[in-house]
């Protein structure tokens, strides 16, 4: 039974989808003022698993990921650099997309922008106003908190102590009712970009456009909606209040928040310039070791980044990498729908490994469960197993691998050396052999100028072509 922890409710909660057989899921996906860091691309892999193992469940899946498309650090970028917002949008768009490939994500259903909803964003505030849950004022249109009694149920924040709060800045917009209310519209200030409303020229606020844009993809009332802690107050306890508002239903059955990745103690952010970009990181760690390494810790749990993590994610996709070459030497490469009769350890294996998965999609639990498989398999090679038997053992292997989407590219095929490779492979083993350390790395470092890599097995040095 998969459960999956509930936000709002803040427990694991039976997975029950609204429709028989289908789930929309929606993610908050990246405000594109500045390139893509390794924190956003956590939420790329969060619904990618999330996907991938609804569809292992049997589900059709709709996943929707959005782009905040316009607002102030979007338009001051501009104005910055002396170009249109829409030149800053689509460079930064194209670069998550492109992270997102290199990590191995599948591409979503659909990645809605907020300037291309205005009819549906404008729509629905205009749906507020008419039900009483917004007023105009000087071209802006605030939700009033005041009238929306569930206000505070996501975030457990109570509604008088924010009311309190809010009265008591300084900077108190007299355009509002009440000083807790929040823009669900905003007058256009001069030489900015923005769209024509009943309320006058101006452009949406940065919640709203959340709520079209699900609603429109989704429907009214949806299974999964995702995004980052720092996200729950107060961009998704307003979505709620403003989507609920204006249908009288129930919004979101599962509200799925991830952890925020920190830089030595501290969240990564774009504001205070701490954090790493995937520009780096893409350039210094392949995918595989990328993606292992952001998975290797629950989705709720925070991740603290550091090099030295993902030299250990290097090391755990290089045993799994030698398996499948070993695998690949005894019993022949893989074949497409490969399929043979694993031992009763390994199907046990299997089964704890979907436990983990169903229990709020633990991959951290279920990679341990996938170290034990290839424990069990190193173990069923040593002891001379049937070749039906490890082609049974490498088909779970696989199976379990694809569900987190981890080295889709290493089917175990061997390499042909180019001439000179191998004499050089027999100096190293011999400069090892001495303990001459130094002559080996310099060796191995030929050996990569060269386009291979050698790995120490049991059975001895082996070979390979460096990916790309």
């Amino acid at each position: 039974m998969l459960k999956i922890f509930d936000t709002q409710e803040g427990r694991k909660k039976e997975f029950v989808p609204v429709r028989e057989g289908s789930v929309g899921m929606y993610f908050c996906g990246m405000t594109v003022q500045s390139e893509p860091h390794v924190g956003h691309m956590r939420v790329a892999l969060v619904s990618d698993v999330f996907r991938r193992y609804l569809r292992f469940k049997g589900y059709d899946v709709t996943l929707v990921i959005n782009f905040t498309d316009i607002d102030d650090k979007i338009i001051a970028k501009a104005q910055e650099e002396g170009v249109e917002y829409t030149e800053i949008a689509r460079r930064n768009i194209d670069k998550f997309m492109a992270f997102l490939r290199f990590l191995g994500a599948e591409e979503a259903d659909h990645y809605p922008r907020a300037t291309d909803h205005m009819g549906e964003i404008i729509d629905l505030v205009q749906t507020l106003v008419d039900r009483g849950h917004a007023y105009p004022s000087g071209g802006d249109v605030y939700f009033e908190v005041r009238k929306w009694p569930g206000y505070g149920k996501l975030s457990k924040r109570n509604i008088d102590d924010l009311i309190a709060g809010a009265s008591e800045r300084v900077d108190v917009d007299e355009r509002k009712r009440n000083p807790e209310d929040f823009s669900l519209w905003k007058v256009a200030k001069e030489g900015e970009p923005y769209w024509d409303s009943p309320w006058g020229k101006g452009r949406p606020g940065w919640h709203i456009e959340c709520s079209a844009m699900s609603m429109k993809y989704l429907g009214e009332h949806f299974d999964i909606h995702g995004g980052g802690t720092e996200l729950i107050f107060p961009h998704h306890e307003n979505e709620i209040a403003q989507s609920e508002a204006a249908t009288g239903k129930a919004y979101v059955n599962h509200w799925v928040h991830h952890g925020l990745v920190n830089l030595v103690g501290e969240k990564m952010s774009k504001s205070t310039g701490h954090f790493k970009t995937m520009e780096e990181i893409s350039k210094r760690f392949p995918p595989d070791v990328v993606r292992f390494y952001l998975l290797s810790t629950h989705y709720r749990s925070e991740i603290e980044f550091s090099d030295e993590r993902l030299h250990e994610a290097a090391t755990a996709i290089e045993r799994f990498e030698n398996l499948f070459r070993t695998l690949a030497r005894l019993v022949g490469p893989e074949g497409d729908g490969e399929a043979a009769e694993a031992s009763p350890g390994i199907v046990e294996i299997r089964g704890k490994f979907i436990d983990a998965m169903d229990d709020d999609l633990n991959t951290a639990g279920a990679i341990g469960h996938l170290f034990d498989l290839v424990r069990v398999l190193n173990q069923e090679i040593e002891s001379g197993a049937d070749a039906t038997v490890l082609r049974g053992g490498r088909s779970v292997l696989r199976e379990l691998l694809d569900i987190l989407g981890l080295l889709r590219g290493v089917r175990g095929e061997s390499d042909e050396v180019a001439e000179g490779v191998l004499q050089l492979v027999e100096e190293r083993g011999r400069a090892r052999a001495e303990k001459n350390w130094a002559r080996a790395d310099e060796i191995r470092d030929e050996l990569a100028a060269k386009g291979y890599t050698v790995e120490d097995t049991p059975e001895g040095p082996v070979v390979r072509k460096l990916k790309g």
